[in-house]
């Protein structure tokens, strides 16, 4: 008995079975099946072949193609309409909704003398189907043809074998090249008619260069070179002679996101007229290692800023982005306190280990200092690897400072004075959300950003009240830097209230004007206060308030 490939594929008949697209960011999955009639076929008569086309996904597909190449032997009786029939066959089906699927049913006449198998690629696709759903749009249809009993001469009949390697000579690292080389020999006593020899490449590779060659023959590749990539090779061959041989070569490479370890190619070879009895060793699968690489990555904070005197943490975060666990693992970071320095492991890949680093800012610093990481590993094999980096820290000195005048130093109940307060960053950095408030009115106002050399300028107005007095007032100035701690200036001001006028004071006494120059000449003296700068720190007067 011989096999052979039936072509698959003509759409006609509709059956369709549609269900609801029910995703809006949805996508359409075409796939293909082809079922030929049970048994073996007779030449010289007509046999119904069926294609089935679906969509599987949850969106409509469109422009819907199934074309295939028939195999030799045979020949398409009535095309349907929507096909076109020429070197292949092309059939449009137009657009299919989510679920359902078309029936094609084709009419195929085998020529007399035809015998063996008979075997066709099918391929669907549509316009808008995504690259990763490519994976399931080629099916293979095969069918078998009697031969009749006067030509299966025992004494002379063909008996192929096929054999599978690979020029890698270790494991294959991603990204890399390889070259499979196929060799197809006949070991029978009779030519072999018609040799196909087909290879579904493994996952996660693609032919590279020109289309693969066969010594005598020709070759075509099925596939996509997006996404995971899926391939077929069919190299086609008239004749093989007995004793003779003829080589396939594919030059394909290994993409980076291949899955590490073993990588199986299966490869098989048929021929029209080569028996059953002879197919035993029509098959061959060779086995590649891919490299699974070992990697290691440590990864640091964003830059910051700190003060001399802070205490900096810093959180390293160690990664496995490699393939195989990883053990030992030992941390380093200069100028900084470490205190898990070392992992036992295992590492496992995608897992990560957080290393905290403290160091102090001391007052010899620089503006601008690192935090440099080093970490190692040791890998399965006791092999040793590393990565390193830094932590950046911008050592700031931020610093405020407010002052405070006045439209008058002294007044009577009812007169209306001025304040203007004005505000200067002092310091090298930036101070944000700063608030002014003074003692007697309240939060005089609100400063989003303040740049260093900065100067804001606010005011208000109050009539003054009360019985004769000196007023001593305090002004504050608070923000915050970009350690996140806070900054704040103070200063501090007096104004005298007179008498007022007819009035009297000091338990009924009359405010006199000696009163009023006495008091005068102390409101001068004390308002000297007002042009005094203060910074308050959590660690000194000058310096900026700690956390």
């Amino acid at each position: 008995m011989r096999a052979a490939t039936a072509v698959g594929a003509l759409l006609v008949g509709i059956a369709l079975t549609t269900s609801v697209a029910g995703a809006l960011a949805a996508t359409p999955d075409v796939t293909v099946a082809t079922a030929g009639p049970p048994g073996a076929l007779v030449p010289g008569t007509s046999s119904t072949w069926t294609l089935v086309a679906g969509n599987s996904g949850v969106a409509i597909a469109h422009d819907v193609v199934v074309s295939s190449r028939l195999p030799s032997g045979v020949r398409l009786v009535s095309p349907p309409p929507a096909c076109l029939v020429g070197s292949a066959l092309r059939c449009s089906l137009g657009d299919l909704e989510p679920g359902a699927r078309v029936r094609v049913e084709l009419g195929l006449s085998i020529h007399h003398g035809t015998c063996g198998e008979l075997r066709s690629v099918v391929v669907i696709s549509a316009s808008d189907e995504p690259a990763v759903a490519r994976n399931d749009d080629t099916a293979v249809a095969s069918a078998s043809v009697e031969c009749p009993a006067a030509t299966l001469d025992l004494a002379a009949t063909p008996d192929l074998v096929v054999d599978a390697t690979s020029d890698a000579t270790g494991p294959i690292q991603k990204g890399h090249a390889v070259r499979y080389s196929l060799t197809v020999a006949n070991a029978g006593s009779g030519v072999a008619h018609h040799v196909v020899v087909t290879d579904r490449l493994p996952s996660g590779v693609e032919p590279i260069n020109l289309l693969p060659t066969m010594d005598g023959g020709s070759c075509s590749a099925v596939g996509s070179t997006e996404g995971r990539g899926s391939f077929t090779i069919i190299c086609v061959r008239s004749a093989l002679d007995p004793g003779a041989s003829a080589v396939v070569r594919i030059d394909i490479r290994v993409s980076a996101d291949r899955r590490c370890g073993p990588m199986r190619n299966r490869v098989t070879v048929s021929a029209n007229d080569e028996p059953g009895v002879a197919r035993a060793n029509d098959s061959a699968t060779h086995v590649d290692q891919v490299l699974c690489a070992p990697s290691i990555q440590v990864s640091a904070p964003g830059a910051r800023a700190a003060r001399v005197g802070d205490h900096v943490r810093s959180l390293f975060a160690v990664t496995n982005d490699g393939e195989v666990p990883l053990h030992a693992l030992s941390f380093r970071g200069n100028g900084c306190v470490v205190p898990h320095r070392r992992h036992p492991g295992p590492l496992r890949p995608g897992r990560e280990w957080s290393v905290i680093c403290v160091r102090t800012i001391g007052a010899d610093s620089s503006d601008h200092m690192a935090i440099v990481a080093q970490v190692t590993a040791r890998t399965p094999d006791d092999a040793l690897i590393q990565d390193a980096t830094a932590a950046r820290i911008r050592v700031i000195h931020p610093g405020l400072s407010v002052a405070v005048h006045a439209s008058a130093t002294s007044g009577r109940p009812g007169d209306v004075v001025t304040y203007s307060f004005v505000v200067r960053n002092t310091g090298d950095s930036i101070i944000r959300g700063i608030r002014v408030v003074y003692e007697r009115l309240g939060l005089i106002g609100r400063i989003g950003a303040l740049a260093p050399g900065g100067t804001v300028r606010l005011s208000t107005s109050g009539a003054l009240s009360g019985a004769p007095a000196t007023l001593f007032d305090t002004t504050t100035a608070t923000g915050t830097d970009p350690s996140g701690s806070r900054v704040s200036a103070r200063t501090t001001t007096s104004l005298t209230v007179l008498a007022a006028r007819g009035g009297s004071g000091h338990g009924g006494t009359a405010f006199t004007g000696s009163d009023v120059a006495r008091a005068v000449a102390a409101a001068i003296a004390l308002f000297g206060l007002g042009s005094v700068a203060l910074q308050v720190g959590s660690r000194e007067r000058n310096g900026p308030l700690g956390r």
